[in-house]
Order: C-alpha cells, then structure tokens, then sequence
C-alpha cells in the first residue's frame, strides 16, 4: 500500500485522470458511430475522403438507387443527343428531312443515329454531317452496350433474401445459459451451404482513453447448415468460455456492445454466393422468452410455414 505514494502511485492516479477525461468523449463519438450505423450512405458525409464517382463508376452504378440510376441516365441520355444536335445544326443542310434551325429536328435525327434505329427520313449528305454521326454512331454502341450490361448486371446482382429475428433471446435452462437468434429464406428455392458467424462487438477503453472496436467470436452450436429452405435457429451457450461469461447487463450496455451476426450461403438456383448480415444491441435482446415455432404439419402431411410468426416470442 506505501509504494502508492511514491512514482508508480502518481503515475496511476495520472493514468487514470487521463481515462477520465477521455472516456466521456469517446462513449460520444461512439453513439454517434452506432447512429450511423443505422443510416444509408447517401447521409454520410466524408470528409478527408475524395470519393469521385468516375473513379469508380462502375461500383457506383451498381450501388445507387433505381430512381437515381433512371434519372442520371435520363439525363445522360438528354445531354448526349442535345449535344450532338447542336453538332449537326452548325453544318445546315446537311441532314435531309430537317428544317434549318429547328433543333427539334436534329435532336430526333441524334436519337435515331445514336439507337442505331434510322428511319430513312433523315439522313446525312454531307462530308461534316457523315463524320458527325460517324462518331455518334460508335459513342453511341459503346455507351448502349455499357447501359445493358449495367442494367443486367443490376438485375443479377445476388442478394440473400433472408429473415432475421427482431430480438435476440437469452434463456436459462437449469444451469445453463444460452443466447440464440433465427434466421429464415424467404425464397422458394433453398440456400446451399450456408456459413454462420456470431460475434460480440464491444468498444473497449485503452489506457490512453482511446477506443477500440474488439470483436469476441460467439460458437454457436451449428454454424454450417447444408441447406436453409425454411427457417432456422442459432443458439450459443453461455459457458465458462463464452465472452459473455461474468458479463452483467449494465457492463455490456456501457460498452456499447452489440452482437453482430453474419451469413454467407449458395443460391441453389443461380449458383452464385450470396451475403446478409445484422446486428443486435443489448437494448433488441429479451430475457427468458423463448420463439414460437411457425412450422406446422398439416393432416394431408403437407408442411405450413407461417412467417407471420416468425418474430413472435413467448415468456416464461
């Protein structure tokens, strides 16, 4: 106890002044951090970040949404053939079926050259309004096969139509404990050989007050399922090795954590790998209640799934 009064002691309480001063700040940064979470990147505002769009604008078209992807190739698609209309009126009388200065005319004759479709109403005489719609002819099949492919692709995109519960359950059964959670397809075709990872994510305070995100991993008790075709529970025991083991309520909240669940599978009838992913803070989890079952056999043997059950629970 008299070593601390001399230099370690002091360096102690220093030490521990510093955590003080830190730790207010940083539990503010991280709710702002959890507020975000919640939010989709269209409110985020990165600063110190140049995210320009022509640098990746093949993420970028895939990403946005439908509307936003209509309205910038709408717009794209506007700027080009008005573009290439005032091309064509700066060499007048060089496109048949147009009148002089009537930008309505070879703003259609643009369209037409640019879909490759062509009429035969108009068309170019010239040598500059040949070389005009020469051009406009390979941007325009270029930029056409680009549109496709972004549109197909937008349309393939894998995505795992899966169901999680709202609430995570933690139940004791004699003496054990244990957290679990279900998941659900929601399509008619199963998912194949599906990966499932539980994880504990807490922020915790270094001793220079500084926060780092920790992620402690959850065994659950079957984390491979060859195939999901309906619905299915997770369960983790609460044991001597589990990172919930002695870890009260309050402590959990105050460290902001979160249990955060991956999935990764195989879509039977695309085959292509498909991902889904969900977090669960200590304010979304209940304590002795257990899930209703929603699989039911019916007396000609077929079997009923109500999923309008899916997140209903019951107490003990």
């Amino acid at each position: 106890m008299g070593g601390a009064s001399g230099p370690s002691g002091q360096r102690e309480r220093t030490g521990k002044r510093i955590l003080a001063a830190h730790v207010p700040q940083a539990l503010s940064r991280l709710r702002v951090h959890r507020a975000l979470e919640g939010r989709s990147d269209d409110n985020i505002v990165r600063v110190g970040h140049a995210d320009r769009a022509w640098s990746d604008f093949y993420h970028h078209a895939l990403t946005i949404r439908w509307s936003s992807f209509f309205w910038y190739a709408l717009a794209g698609y506007v700027v080009v053939n008005a573009a290439f209309a005032l091309l064509y009126m700066m060499v007048p009388r060089q496109i048949t079926g147009t009148q002089p200065g009537v930008f309505w005319d070879y703003f259609f004759f643009s369209i037409q050259t640019f879909s490759t479709v062509g009429y035969g109403v108009m068309a170019p005489v010239g040598r500059a309004a040949h070389v005009i719609a020469s051009c406009e002819l390979l941007g325009g099949m270029i930029l056409n096969a680009v549109a496709t492919g972004l549109v197909f692709a937008r349309f393939a995109r894998p995505r795992a139509r899966l169901m999680f519960s709202n609430s995570a359950l933690i139940r004791k059964d004699g003496d054990t404990a244990h957290l679990s959670l279900r998941i659900a397809n929601r399509r008619l075709s199963p998912i194949l050989s599906v990966d499932v990872e539980l994880f504990l994510s807490r922020l915790i305070v270094q001793p220079n007050g500084r926060l780092a995100r920790q992620f402690d991993p959850l065994v659950l008790v079957q984390s491979h399922i060859p195939v999901l075709r309906f619905a299915f529970p997770l369960m983790h025991v609460i044991d001597a090795h589990s990172p919930l083991s002695g870890l009260t309520i309050e402590a959990l909240r105050k460290e902001e954590a979160e249990i955060v669940l991956t999935v990764t599978g195989t879509d039977e009838v695309s085959g292509q790998s498909v991902f889904a992913r969900t977090a669960y803070g200590f304010d979304r989890v209940l304590y002795n209640h257990r899930f209703v079952d929603i699989i039911d056999a019916s007396a000609d043997g077929r079997i009923t799934v109500d999923y309008a059950r899916f997140h209903a629970t019951e107490g003990e």
